[in-house]
């Protein structure tokens, strides 16, 4: 879910929001929303006795390799804001391209 909110909403927002820090606060938000949700149906599969996100222990308790999680989606977050950068950088390069003038000797 979180991956899927990255690719879709990072690049349009440094796209569409003239205010990086907007457009930033606003990733955030969505991506803390979204990671709310993917962690909570994760550990709601992990108590019925689903190991794919998380691994097995012996006292079925959130411990050991959780820390892959974390670090995949900590990632993740790290490439969102890296696309609104993209973003905020391509349109500000448009932007500049479209001011040169035609009718003005070089």
């Amino acid at each position: 879910m979180i991956a899927i909110l990255t690719v879709l909403v990072a690049l349009p927002l440094g796209l569409l929001v003239r205010n990086r820090l907007a457009a930033y606060l606003v990733f955030a938000i969505a991506f803390s929303h979204v990671y709310t949700f993917q962690t909570a149906d994760l550990v709601m599969e992990w108590v019925n006795g689903s190991t794919k996100a998380f691994p097995a222990t012996d006292s079925n308790q959130l411990v050991g390799d959780t820390l892959g999680y974390f670090t995949f989606t900590t990632m993740i977050y790290a490439v969102g804001f890296g696309l609104v950068t993209l973003g905020h950088w391509l349109r500000n390069r448009r932007r500049a391209a479209a001011e040169v003038r035609l009718d003005q000797p070089a």
